[in-house]
C-alpha cells in the first residue's frame, strides 16, 4: 500500500512538473514570436526609410542633370535649326552651257605645207564659243588673258608648228628629227586686246610639213 501511494505521488509530481514546463515553453515561445515580429517590422521600416531616401536622392540628381543638360539641349536645337535653315536657303545652281564663253578647239586639217608663211587651217571645228575662230585665225572679241595650246603629230623630219600673235612669234612645238611619226605640243599665255589675232604657221626645216589630222589647236579666255 505504501509503495502504491509513493508511486501515485511520483506520477502526480511528474505531471505537475510537465504542466509547468509546458506553460514555461509556451510563454518563451510566445515571447520569441513577439520579438521576431518586432525585428521584421523594424527591418521593414528601415527599408522603407532607405528607399525613400534613395528616391529623394535620385530625384535631386535628376533635377541637377536637367539643369545641366538644358542649355546643351537648347544649343543643339539652335544648331540643328541653323543647319536646316542654311540647307533651305542654299540652292545648288547647276552649271549651264554658255555659248558666249570665249574659247575654241579644232583639229588641224590633214594637208602638206611647203611655205613657213602659210597659215595652218583648222577643220573640223569642235567648239567655238563666242564665234571668234574662223577656221584660220582667232580674233579677240574682248580684252583679257588668253591661253593657247597646239599639239602636232607629223612624220616630217624636224617639222613643227609656231603660235603667232599678230606678227609676233610666241612659241614653237618642235616634232624632232626622226623621219617616223613624231608628236610635240606647246602652250602660250598672252594678254589680248580687242582685234588682236592669234594663228598658227608651219615650221619647215627641209621642204614640207605634213600634218596628221589628230593634231589640234585650242584657245580659251581665262580672265
Amino acid at each position: 500500500m505504501l509503495h502504491f501511494l509513493n508511486f501515485v505521488w511520483c506520477v502526480a509530481f511528474v505531471f505537475i512538473i510537465g504542466e509547468k514546463g509546458s506553460v514555461y515553453s509556451l510563454a518563451v515561445s510566445n515571447s520569441s514570436e513577439e520579438y521576431g515580429y518586432y525585428n521584421i517590422y523594424n527591418k521593414i521600416d528601415s527599408m522603407q526609410k532607405a528607399f525613400q531616401t534613395l528616391e529623394t536622392n535620385v530625384q535631386r540628381k535628376n533635377n541637377m542633370l536637367r539643369q545641366i543638360l538644358q542649355p546643351i539641349t537648347k544649343m543643339d536645337d539652335n544648331i540643328e535649326m541653323s543647319d536646316q535653315s542654311s540647307q533651305v536657303t542654299k540652292t545648288v545652281q547647276p552649271l549651264q552651257k554658255n555659248d558666249t564663253a570665249v574659247g575654241f578647239t579644232t583639229r588641224l586639217q590633214q594637208t602638206t605645207y611647203s611655205s613657213s608663211s602659210s597659215i595652218i587651217q583648222g577643220s573640223p571645228i569642235l567648239y567655238n564659243g563666242g564665234n571668234a575662230y574662223n577656221g584660220t585665225v582667232f580674233t579677240c572679241p574682248s580684252p583679257g588673258l588668253y591661253l593657247f595650246h597646239v599639239s602636232v603629230l607629223t612624220n616630217t623630219e624636224r617639222g613643227g608648228i609656231r603660235i603667232y600673235k599678230n606678227s609676233q612669234q610666241l612659241t614653237l612645238a618642235f616634232a624632232g628629227s626622226d623621219p617616223q611619226w613624231n608628236g610635240a605640243s606647246v602652250s602660250a599665255a598672252v594678254w589680248l586686246d580687242v582685234g588682236d589675232q592669234v594663228y598658227l604657221r608651219p615650221h619647215i626645216y627641209s621642204s614640207t610639213l605634213h600634218l596628221d589630222p589628230n593634231s589640234a589647236f585650242t584657245g580659251v579666255k581665262i580672265n
